[in-house]
């Protein structure tokens, strides 16, 4: 079985699970509508989709980003769907504040997150829509290597993805 943090820090963000009481705050990083362009749920920006989105990554288990120096919220992210077959666990449905993309956040968030999940597993996965490129960039950077196009079905959706993965000890970051 795969545990949960309770609690990741880097030098700039540190991430804890995502409860109710964050809600009123990460909705104020969700309203913007350029977050959720590749996301599987697309209107996540809306009341109605991002309560569905809060409700589904609580019940998941879902990690909320927090700035270090500002102590402000700034996205979300999960490590779910843990493969005891595989030994491989999911991280995936991130979204960041645009003032924080480019500048190394993303990068610090996914090492932190690998390197809590290869104490548990020797596999990481990342499903990314095909159209994301800024997402497969930034994965290829950080190591992942696409493994070929999948159709998920998210909600009676029929999403096309690129599989990545990245093995333990493999991760670049």
């Amino acid at each position: 079985m795969f545990k949960m943090p309770l609690l990741l820090e880097s030098e700039i963000v540190y991430l804890k699970p995502l409860s109710e009481a964050d809600y009123d705050v990460l909705y104020q990083v969700a309203i913007d509508s350029v977050l959720w362009e590749h996301h599987p749920i697309r209107n996540g920006f809306t009341t109605e989709g991002f309560t569905k989105f809060v409700r589904e990554a609580i019940t998941i288990g879902s990690l909320i980003i927090i700035d270090k120096k500002k102590n402000e919220v700034i996205g979300c992210t999960r490590m779910y769907g843990y493969n005891e077959e595989e030994n491989s666990v999911v991280i995936g449905h991130t979204f960041i504040s645009r003032d924080y993309w480019g500048i190394g956040y993303n990068k610090s968030i996914k090492k932190l997150m690998l390197d809590y999940a290869f104490t548990q597993v020797a596999k990481v996965v990342f499903y990314v829509v095909e159209n994301n490129i800024r997402s497969q960039k930034a994965l290829e950077k950080i190591g992942a290597v696409a493994k070929g196009n999948i159709i998920r079905n998210y909600e009676g959706n029929e999403l096309k993805c690129i599989l990545f993965e990245i093995e333990k000890g493999k991760q670049l970051c």
